[in-house]
């Protein structure tokens, strides 16, 4: 495995880690599973993300969005690593959080990311 997450903080239904992976663009990528909805702030290095919604180039500054229960799999074609901070929430934590969002029935995300954000880089 060429990641490491190291969990900074934890609660009833969700987790928030920071993920190191220490890929390169010569290690074949495979597939992974999101257990839980996750919105991950890329913080250092770059690398494609592809899931059901779609594929995307990451850079800091991005957010990944991973919905609970769908594969993905993640590249390093153009270089080696790359850092994220990691928030995980189960399927419950997001339901209520949907509960509390006027108008809103569920939650998934359509889009595989959010672009870079200079606030975020």
């Amino acid at each position: 495995m060429t990641a490491t997450a190291n969990t900074l903080a934890s609660g009833p239904d969700w987790h928030v880690a920071d993920v190191i992976c220490t890929a390169s663009a010569g290690d074949r990528p495979f597939e992974e599973a999101h257990r839980d909805f996750c919105v991950a702030a890329v913080t250092g290095g770059s690398f494609r993300y592809r899931a059901q919604q779609g594929t995307a180039m990451l850079a800091p500054g991005s957010l990944l969005l991973g919905n609970s229960g769908t594969c993905y799999e993640c590249g390093h074609e153009h270089g080696s690593g790359d850092r994220c901070l990691s928030f995980h929430f189960g399927p419950a934590y997001m339901d209520r959080i949907v509960a509390d969002v006027p108008g809103a029935r569920t939650l998934t995300f359509a889009a595989p990311r959010l672009p870079p954000l200079p606030a975020l880089a």
